[in-house]
């Protein structure tokens, strides 16, 4: 008897994971989008975490280089078209506050 009773609660257990998998599978089907950045932050985590073996640095190293060079070369021209913009904004605001103050004058 004792042993049925191991049995219904391993069955229970197999119950109760094969429910939390349709769960989640639900889940994810009616957020694709949540359940797309739950996993690319899970594996942004896990990427900072755990050290890169050699083989990696063999095989993606190229990449990375490339991947950092052009985000640097974004952030660069990002940064410049941001400073015209504000001297743009700036020279006009300045000439506003010039042309206003001598005309009141």
């Amino acid at each position: 008897m004792a042993k049925n009773d191991t049995y219904d609660s391993t069955a229970d257990t197999g119950s109760r994971f094969s429910d939390l998998g349709s769960s989640a599978s639900s889940q994810i089907d009616s957020a694709p989008l949540i359940a797309l950045g739950a996993g690319l932050a899970l594996g942004a985590v896990l990427g900072a975490v755990l050290p890169a073996s050699d083989k990696e640095r063999e095989l993606l190293g190229p990449y990375g280089k490339k991947l950092n060079d052009a985000g640097t070369g974004a952030i660069d021209r990002g940064r410049g078209i941001a400073k015209q913009k504000f001297d743009e904004m700036a020279g006009d605001k300045l000439r506003d506050f010039l042309g206003s103050s001598s005309s009141n004058a």
